[in-house]
């Protein structure tokens, strides 16, 4: 046996029942299949068991059920396209471990001097002592396709109030240094830390205690989309929802503390390998 292999067992060992990965897929059937086949053979699929593996098909084929089948995946879905934040909630509540990784279907892991292992180890830590973290997984200097890009311009302004500081880190030139006062905590990887008013919520790959997603996460979910009738609840709900919280309509006091519990929100990015094959 190699020292490579016997690592993945020793790891196994200790965690291979703290995380879970879901997965949203809505046709597209080969590009789910190059994603879920850089999974396995880059290593996730040594880490995260196949009992903590969980796809959730929108409009349901049989072709989508081989492809769980092929890649030994549980799998929930629908008949329907019922939406991106109504398939969230579902692989959220299917969860039964303590951390949780998001990831649409174009999501790849990358082959390169990244160790998953140590990246998911790092999650693990990172989870346990910071119980509001959202970390984002993608690789933060090569994430693959991004909807904000910055420029020349956008360098020489004042960006410390800029909203997209975990996909500014691929192009702005020092990120140490260029927003003032970066945090940063250091695992198996470098991980820059920041505050939710700094990055708003996208659906890039990422982990999270999956209390923090059951508890407050879910029920503002499931209070916007049962109280705001203008959600475009199938494409940018999950998003527009987190984005636009103070919005929210018809807020009783268990909505408002829960909005307040969100915004205790920290982002980490660092030490993820994923890409954005869109």
């Amino acid at each position: 046996m190699n020292m490579y292999k016997l690592k993945i067992l020793n790891f196994n060992k200790n965690i291979n029942n703290k995380i879970t990965i879901g997965y949203l897929s809505w046709k597209r059937q080969d590009i789910f299949k190059q994603t879920l086949e850089s999974h396995k053979q880059n290593g996730l699929f040594d880490i995260v068991p196949s009992e903590n593996r969980i796809i959730f098909f929108q409009e349901i084929s049989n072709e989508d059920k081989d492809i769980a089948k092929l890649y030994n995946c549980k799998y929930i879905g629908n008949k329907e396209n019922i939406g991106i934040l109504n398939a969230f909630i579902e692989l959220v509540e299917a969860c039964k471990t303590e951390y949780f990784i998001f990831c649409e279907n174009d999501f790849i892991l990358m082959e390169n001097n990244y160790d998953i292992i140590k990246t998911i180890n790092d999650t693990n830590s990172i989870l346990k002592d910071d119980k509001y973290a959202q970390i984002k997984l993608s690789n933060y200097k090569n994430p693959g396709f991004l909807y904000i890009n910055g420029n020349n311009e956008w360098l020489e302004q004042n960006q410390e109030n800029f909203k997209y500081k975990v996909e500014s880190l691929s192009w702005i030139p020092n990120p140490k240094t260029f927003y003032n006062n970066q945090q940063i905590v250091n695992y198996n990887y470098e991980w820059f830390i920041f505050n939710n008013e700094d990055q708003v919520w996208s659906n890039h790959i990422y982990a999270c205690n999956t209390n923090f997603l059951k508890n407050i996460i879910i029920p503002l979910l499931k209070h916007n989309r049962d109280n705001n009738f203008k959600l475009d609840i199938k494409y940018q709900g999950l998003e527009s929802t987190l984005v636009d919280i103070d919005n929210i309509p018809n807020k009783n006091e268990y909505i408002i503390n829960l909005i307040e519990e969100y915004k205790k929100r920290k982002i980490y990015s660092g030490g993820g390998n994923f890409y954005h094959n869109k």
